[in-house]
């Protein structure tokens, strides 16, 4: 079976993710930007779509483009890819798909391409996306996504795919005692895509906690690329199976506060569509692949977002000062963040309406932007 003969759940995940994220990303950021321009650029883009036919990331772009010039926003596209096979069915893939909308394809590695492409978008918001294979490429290099983008607007985001297999696999060298001549070039490797080699010394301080270690590598290299760019952040870890080890760590950078906050609305759809595809999986063919069951299962969830959220509400209502939820998002939403949604938030906040607070949600459609006052 090939790579790209059909979507792993972990892949349902990521493209979820960019499905739900792309629509509000290109209509908000577009709406002032030259000609509603807005840009993304694919640096790992593969052969387009999947042998079966599902959408890979340059597909579903595609698609996404044609849906938003209802709305008047152009979405323009930068696909990247090196091998040669993926490269010729990438092609055909945007030559069929992409007439009439501004797609082009560039062959190389995206390292050698990303200096021109920051040019070929300057001016308009832009989203660039790595999703390399293995090691991602070097720091600096994927540090001028915003250092040669400094000025705010436009919007400019990076969402990332940081390989833990790939991190596993060179953290391996560390503690391996066999002799192994590539080593010091593989860790050179790690150590410039990190920005420096502090990641080895996190690492091994974890002794055999390699998750944590893992988690930990991964926070600290965003926070790296965030730091000094006013950037907020999101980590999420990506399986193919709840028990399984994470295949990869979904980064995510953006400098306004709408981006974070669409972002989380995007992850809990997308964490939504991940759990039915396990279900699925898990369920073929058997007795209990019932819509039903999923359906419990999914609402004990969120009842339980509800009650966290409602909780730390009510905490910060008692304090008796009123504040703007988006600037208080991690301590609303606690452990329900990246789960729950806006509507489970309203439904919290209906709850405590008007013992706890005299601020009603009803009616309110930027609920993170209202100013919730206690009773």
């Amino acid at each position: 079976m090939g790579f790209f003969e059909g979507k792993k759940p972990a892949a349902i995940l990521k493209h979820a993710i960019i499905d739900k994220y792309i629509s509000p990303f290109v209509g908000k950021t577009g709406l002032y930007s030259p000609d509603h321009r807005v840009a993304v650029v694919d640096g790992y883009a593969g052969e387009g779509r999947y042998d079966n036919g599902d959408e890979a990331s340059p597909a579903l772009l595609l698609r996404k483009a044609r849906e938003l010039q209802a709305i008047n926003r152009q979405l323009e596209g930068y696909f990247v890819e090196s091998d040669p096979e993926s490269l010729a069915k990438l092609r055909q893939v945007v030559a069929t798909e992409g007439a009439g909308l501004r797609m082009q394809v560039f062959s190389g590695n995206i390292e050698d391409h990303l200096d021109e492409l920051l040019t070929l978008v300057k001016g308009i918001p832009a989203l660039v996306y790595l999703d390399p294979f293995g090691v991602m490429i070097p720091f600096a290099k994927t540090a001028q996504v915003f250092a040669q983008r400094p000025a705010h607007p436009p919007a400019t985001e990076l969402l990332i795919n940081f390989s833990a297999v790939g991190l596993r696999r060179v953290a391996g060298l560390l503690t391996s005692t066999k002799e192994n001549p590539g080593k010091p070039a593989t860790l050179a490797r790690m150590d410039a895509a990190c920005g420096g080699d502090w990641w080895q010394k996190v690492w091994l301080d974890h002794g055999a906690d390699k998750e944590h270690a893992e988690m930990t590598v991964v926070v600290e290299y965003t926070r790296r690329l965030a730091a000094n760019q006013r950037c907020s952040w999101w980590v999420t870890p990506v399986r193919n199976r709840a028990h399984h080890k994470p295949l990869y760590y979904l980064v995510f950078l953006t400098r306004h506060r709408d981006g974070f906050s669409e972002f989380a609305e995007a992850l809990s759809l997308g964490l939504g569509q991940w759990r039915k595809a396990v279900y699925d999986i898990e369920n073929v063919d058997t007795l209990f692949a019932d819509e039903a069951s999923f359906l419990a299962s999914e609402r004990a969830l969120e009842d339980g977002w509800i009650n966290e959220i409602e909780a730390n509400l009510r905490r910060l209502l008692a304090q008796g000062k009123p504040f703007v939820i988006s600037k208080r998002y991690e301590e609303v939403y606690g452990e329900a963040a990246g789960q729950a949604r806006q509507t489970h938030l309203r439904k919290a906040w209906t709850r405590l309406y008007p013992e706890a607070t005299k601020t009603s949600p009803k009616g309110k459609n930027k609920l993170l932007q209202t100013l919730i006052e206690p009773a």
